[in-house]
């Protein structure tokens, strides 16, 4: 599917994860069992941090090792190089299978912290299995977990056959055309005409990687409301519930807008600070498309927050319809836009947003119509849009008319700062934000 036997060595690198990420999962589901986001919380942060931390120190050492040797004897992994661009052709795939097995170690540790945290801290409520109760306690938890496990088995196979069809339709636009329009990143990195279409799905898995930035940080909201939603909706207490999503969508608009728009305001600065002391091609080639993400962030964070408030009411299973709508809307899209060699990437940024529009229009109706409650549109996006438009457009201008740093990092620090300062005042100033509503976010937290 990928056009490219390249990519293997990172197949096989990440594929450990899957398990240790599942019994990483049953340890963290078995806590939230018990009210308990911290196993959860905490063994993000340890994917994260090695993810992070092992994967530049597996990347550097794999990329000077192999580059070291071909220097010394012209050969990469035993294979003879006629010049540096096939070895750096023969390394890069080599490289990202080092970085990749960064995440492999951060799921490995994760799961050893949640099931050591698991077994020290409800050990004592282990039982002895009953083989005459086993049975019912099975069916209960299939019955009640098989529309989630599909839905998000859905979920799943459409982001694969999404990123799938992206890159087999960058192979389907005319090459010549697509070195043309990434002539400087093409010339930075020296890609050979053979590995064009591999560099530039690899532009695109670099900006998608920062548009998963603030949808990670909202999804934990979503999933810490999770039992604070369900207690509320088998009470039948329709104020509360009706406070508690206004308040969930509220906070993940505003969370979405301020670090979207702040990474559309900042993109090429972020992409400087990460990448412009290594592979300055990155910054060129991601820079608008980051950008488009981050306008297009609220799309992916409140879906992410729909989705779970859906599944906490019991209705996952009606989810699963539009699941399949999107998925196949957004693999038809892909068809349409990447072929063509004037939006190829970009045209893979729409598509997204397009499904990810149906997703949260069909799940914020399937949660009105089950629920019984009302949305406050003004205070979900009005409010958090306005501010967050207005900060990013006077932030802008106060910039550009006193500061112009050379540094990548320091634009985008007085940058972050006047964003941040003005998104304040606007979010005060417009209630966006009320005390009344601390009332409804510490039910949240002494629920969960």
């Amino acid at each position: 599917m990928a056009s490219s036997d390249k990519a293997v060595s990172t197949i096989l690198a990440l594929a450990p994860t899957v398990l240790f990420s599942s019994m990483a999962a049953s340890g963290r589901g078995f806590a939230e069992g018990h009210m308990n986001m911290l196993p959860t919380s905490v063994s993000q942060i340890i994917e994260a941090v090695f993810k992070m931390v092992f994967g530049l120190l597996f990347a550097k050492l794999a990329m000077s090792g192999l580059y070291n040797t071909y220097l010394d004897t012209g050969s990469v992994l035993g294979i003879h190089c006629i010049n540096e661009t096939q070895a750096l052709s023969a390394i890069y795939p080599v490289t990202s299978a080092a970085a990749i097995g960064g995440v492999t170690i951060g799921s490995l540790f994760s799961w050893i912290y949640c099931s050591s945290y698991v077994s020290i801290k409800y050990g004592s409520l282990y039982v002895p299995v009953n083989k005459y109760k086993i049975t019912p306690c099975m069916k209960e938890i299939m019955v009640f977990s098989a529309p989630i496990i599909l839905s998000t088995l859905i979920q799943s196979l459409s982001e694969f056959f999404d990123n799938s069809s992206v890159q087999y339709c960058l192979s389907l636009c005319n090459p010549q055309m697509l070195k043309a329009a990434y002539s400087e990143c093409i010339k930075i990195n020296n890609t050979t005409d053979s590995d064009i279409i591999t560099y530039i799905y690899g532009l695109f898995s670099s900006a998608h990687d920062i548009k998963n930035l603030v949808p990670g940080f909202t999804m934990a909201l979503g999933v810490a409301a999770v039992p604070a939603i369900s207690a509320a909706f088998a009470a039948n207490d329709k104020y509360r519930l009706a406070s508690l999503i206004n308040s969930i969508f509220k906070y993940t608009s505003i969370i979405s807008f301020a670090g979207g728009f702040l990474i559309s305001l900042t993109s090429k600065y972020v992409l400087e600070i990460l990448y412009g002391s290594s592979n300055y091609d990155i910054v060129l080639g991601c820079a608008d498309l980051v950008k488009f993400y981050g306008f297009t962030m609220i799309l992916y964070s409140l879906s992410g927050a729909a989705v779970f408030a859906v599944q906490s009411i019991g209705c996952a299973s009606k989810s699963i319809p539009m699941f399949l709508i999107s998925a196949v809307i957004r693999v038809a899209l892909n068809y349409v836009f990447v072929s063509d060699y004037r939006l190829n990437i970009y045209g893979a940024a729409f598509s997204d947003a397009v499904a990810y529009i149906i997703i949260l229009i069909s799940n914020m109706y399937i949660l009105k119509k089950y629920s019984g409650i009302k949305y406050s549109v003004s205070k979900i996006i009005v409010k958090p849009l306005i501010c967050s438009l207005g900060a990013y457009f006077t932030a802008g201008a106060v910039y550009s008319s006193l500061f112009n740093f050379e540094s990548g990092l320091a634009a985008f620090a007085v940058l972050s700062v006047i964003y941040t300062v003005l998104l304040t005042i606007l979010i005060v100033l417009s209630k966006t934000i009320e005390f009344s509503e601390l009332k409804v976010l510490q039910y949240c937290k002494k629920t969960a």
